[in-house]
């Protein structure tokens, strides 16, 4: 794997395992006082490594939602890559590079690359409407949970 790819997946490993513990509220109804630890469930790092994500349940009586979880910075949610890889794979497929390159060089299969790549562009489209001046890649820790949020609404709205 090229040296960037290796120095992309290592910082996102980094960045989501130091943002594991933050601010705790429904994401439904925005109740940050009645909540319990409801279990968890695992996620890979981008660099292999096993992590628990906390899920928590809500216990606010007009809550339509009774259990939700709050993803570290750098995870999107359902998707099994980040903002910055997809980014960095569609920077590379516009720059020529064809798709076996790309999966040679981030050692994925070509089937993942091609669907990486049409991910990254309705993101990119999304990310220009909602985010005009923001980077599209690494928002602001602060700022990942409405993120996702946000995300989730645009690109699963069944799932809510």
């Amino acid at each position: 794997m090229p040296q960037s790819w290796n120095s992309l997946i290592t910082i996102l490993s980094e960045i989501t395992r130091n943002n594991l513990e933050s601010s705790i509220c429904c994401p439904h109804c925005s109740n940050c006082d009645l909540h319990i630890r409801w279990g968890f469930y695992s996620r890979y790092l981008f660099n292999g490594e096993l992590i628990n994500i906390q899920r928590y349940r809500c216990d606010n009586d007009q809550c339509s939602h009774k259990t939700f979880s709050i993803l570290p910075h750098a995870f999107l949610p359902i998707v099994r890559t980040s903002l910055c890889m997809l980014m960095y794979i569609l920077k590379m497929y516009q720059h020529g590079c064809c798709i076996a390159d790309i999966a040679r060089n981030t050692g994925s299969s070509w089937p993942k690359i091609q669907r990486w790549i049409i991910r990254a562009l309705s993101i990119r489209e999304w990310f220009k409407k909602e985010y005009r001046k923001d980077s599209p890649c690494l928002l602001p820790v602060s700022r990942w949970s409405s993120f996702t949020q946000k995300f989730s609404w645009a690109f699963y709205p069944k799932r809510l």
